[in-house]
């Protein structure tokens, strides 16, 4: 924990009056920040739930470790002063690993916060990038937003388990007036009666662009929307604002570049925007020239790997994947160690223009299908295999796979290679 706790409440039961926890979920950008700020200077807009004194009130957040310093920066300066004055429990949270049995790391439970931990190395969590780095993925555009569900339901409601007990409370959402569909969804988890979610701002007909007005009424400030560095869910009409971000905090952002770099040896199809439409190419297109620049120097610095990649599909877009390092070294040597395998299996290296990929495996259109490459990129990737992978794949291997497979082994486990 990185601060005090002072004058806490553990459980609803200890409320006299019969008054519940009103749990609002802070994710710092314009609307909950809009509906926290409201609700703490206007007796008429708080929910009835709420005790007069506020004591009832808990602002929570959780730290993702990939959330613009700007942002928090913000918060800090406008919000956390609000909440120190009128002694709001506030409570800050993160995952403490990948899996939701690793636990949390509570880094703040506080009524007089002072700061913000966005940090992961700083102060000991697991970012949602580190989790990415490690499998070589970005975020999806496609299915649901599981990045958001782990980084921040997860710890908030893993919280709330262990301090609200079995308990009702009111959870307040920040959803606009024009989030109709994302509050259907969000109404229908009540956790058996516990979970009580309320919708201020819908309620209110408040739109962003009103939350945007309020806030710099108040604040002087254009509140940015919150987001990871990393996000894919940029708009169109948002990527100017996350641009602005990337020109002036090159050095918190250029490492998301290196992460595409990776994920995009791994899939050729995976640029953070959709196939074909990469972060990089963005930041290139828009003169962003310092944080292109600090990630090249780092391609350059950073220690390589050359990755054999295999994939099993059984129909478009749903595939089995294998990852493993058959090679470290700088980059120049990951490169000649590359070129000598090409040689050595008498495939032609293919060049993309921006990765280097040795195929075993030759185009298909037919399914089941195999896929299988070497590629070097940053060695950030760990090996990583489902139970059950090489029994499907070699159902399917033919003859001449199985051959280049055998010679690419003997050529990355000699001691030569090493």
């Amino acid at each position: 924990m990185a601060d005090e706790t002072e004058g806490l409440f553990t459980l609803p039961t200890l409320f006299d009056d019969g008054s519940i926890p009103v749990c609002w979920s802070y994710g710092m950008g314009v609307e909950s920040t809009a509906g926290i700020v409201r609700t703490l200077l206007e007796p008429g807009f708080r929910p009835p739930q709420l005790r007069d004194d506020l004591s009832n009130l808990i602002v929570m957040v959780a730290q993702t470790g990939d959330e613009w310093t700007s942002t928090c920066d913000l918060v800090t300066a406008h919000v956390l002063p609000l909440l120190r004055e009128r002694a709001i429990r506030f409570v800050e949270v993160a995952r403490a690993g990948p899996s939701a049995t690793d636990g949390i790391v509570v880094l703040q439970d506080s009524r007089r916060p002072q700061r913000l931990h966005p940090d992961a190395d700083e102060h000991g969590f697991y970012a949602l990038s580190a989790e990415h780095r490690a499998n070589g993925v970005l975020p999806t555009l496609g299915g649901t937003r599981t990045c958001s569900a782990k980084s921040k339901g997860m710890p908030l409601d893993l919280w709330r388990a262990k301090h609200l007990g079995h308990g009702p409370y009111v959870h307040a959402m920040g959803f606009n007036a024009d989030e109709s569909r994302r509050i259907e969804k969000d109404s229908s988890v009540t956790m058996g009666g516990q979970r009580q979610p309320i919708y201020p701002l819908h309620e209110a007909g408040w739109s962003r662009a009103r939350c945007h007005g309020y806030l710099f009424g108040l604040f002087g400030v254009w509140w940015p929307k919150s987001c990871c560095r990393q996000c894919c869910f940029v708009s169109v009409p948002g990527w100017p604002e996350q641009l602005e971000r990337y020109i002036a905090a090159p050095a918190e952002a250029f490492k998301h570049l290196l992460d595409e770099y990776v994920t995009l040896a791994l899939n050729r199809n995976s640029g953070l925007f959709g196939p074909g439409k990469s972060l990089a190419d963005r930041l290139r297109r828009d003169g962003a020239d310092h944080v292109l620049a600090l990630a090249a120097a780092e391609l350059d610095r950073c220690g390589w790997a050359v990755y054999r990649v295999r994939r099993c599909y059984s129909r478009p877009a749903t595939a089995w994947r294998s990852v493993e390092t058959i090679y470290r070294g700088s980059r120049a040597a990951a490169s000649r160690f590359l070129t000598e395998l090409g040689v050595h299996l008498g495939i032609c290296p293919h060049d993309d223009g921006k990765h280097t990929r040795v195929w075993l495996t030759e185009a298909s259109i037919t399914f089941p299908r195999l896929e299988e490459f070497f590629v070097a990129a940053p060695d950030s990737v760990l090996p990583k295999q489902r139970a059950g992978f090489d029994k499907r794949w070699y159902s399917h291997a033919d003859s001449r796979l199985a051959a280049l497979e055998l010679a690419a082994h003997d050529l990355y486990s000699s001691p030569d290679a090493a």
